[in-house]
């Protein structure tokens, strides 16, 4: 019988799907009314200052269709389309529209996944995105990140996690899937923070949550915090240990999207850790094993 530990990403869609499904990431050229000066100017104190792309729905398709093709060719036929880079509902809704579809160019396309902020949609967005959800799976990726007010006020969210709740509740009232985002080991943030952001966002119900680690990268404001010695980063194994416990709290249907965050190696400040992707999901497993865990042990509605 094979061990079951947690929900991946890929097991779900493989049951979705009836076979491999591969992300193809878009950068649409969206901003974020944290960098805007709508909410502010300098985005939240771990987002990295690089210059927006404002990708035209010729250039969208471009990069579509390079990548697809490029899969194709390793006998890969279904898709997501992943509108990944900042807030991707930020804008107005012809402006929306027009991006997303200039994505849908092929037929291998089964499922979209949007990266958003929770105070970046409305209910006339959201209807568009439930008419698009008839065609294709849709999922939206809400940046949570902490439900400690105090936390998010610290990181510069710019958002509350009410706002997040509301986000999600509309959008799961309208047939759509909802993703977390959750950051593990944020300035503030006790052990029990990171537990009871995890046991938040089960509650309101989300499809699917993505675990990041905190981590340090250049030309931002964490890194000035950093050096100047007021955070530390957890190390993999002391990371790996508290991911275990929230796998726990989520219920057993909920799907695991991400395990860890990702930094480019030249952007990268810390942790540093030496360790493959692979070899963490081992000591995932070890450490679940070792604590007697597995999804939903932990769960209550």
């Amino acid at each position: 019988m094979t061990e079951h530990l947690y929900l991946d990403l890929n097991t779900y869609l493989r049951r979705r799907f009836g076979q491999k499904v591969w992300k193809v990431p878009v950068d649409a050229g969206f901003t974020c009314p944290n960098r805007d000066g709508t909410k502010g100017l300098n985005g939240c104190i771990y987002c990295n200052n690089e210059s927006f792309s404002g990708a035209s729905a010729g250039e969208i398709t471009r990069q579509v269709k390079k990548r697809i093709e490029a899969l194709k060719r390793k006998k890969i036929n279904a898709f997501i389309v992943y509108f990944q880079s900042y807030s991707n509902t930020y804008g107005s809704l012809d402006e929306i529209k027009t991006k997303l579809e200039s994505a849908l160019i092929d037929d291998g396309i089964v499922s979209i996944h949007i990266g958003t902020r929770p105070d970046t949609v409305d209910d006339e967005k959201l209807d568009y995105l439930a008419e698009l959800n008839k065609r294709y799976e849709v999922v939206v990726e809400y940046g949570l990140q902490s439900s400690n007010p105090e936390t998010l006020r610290i990181i510069n969210r710019g958002h509350t996690a009410d706002d997040f709740a509301d986000a999600v509740r509309k959008t799961s009232e309208r047939g759509i899937k909802s993703c977390a985002h959750i950051i593990l080991g944020l300035p503030n943030d006790t052990r029990e923070d990171m537990m009871e952001t995890t046991r938040f966002a089960a509650v309101c119900g989300v499809h699917s949550v993505k675990f990041h680690h905190l981590h340090i990268v250049k030309d931002t404001e964490l890194e000035n915090i950093y050096k100047q010695g007021k955070i530390k980063v957890m190390d993999v194994r002391e990371y790996a240990d508290i991911l275990a416990e929230c796998i726990a709290l989520l219920p057993d249907e909920t799907v695991i999207a991400r395990l860890m965050g990702d930094a480019a190696g030249d952007t990268l400040i810390a942790p540093k850790w030496e360790i493959s992707k692979n070899g963490f999901i081992d000591l995932l497993k070890s450490v679940m094993r070792e604590k007697g865990l597995r999804q939903g042990v932990l769960f209550r509605k």
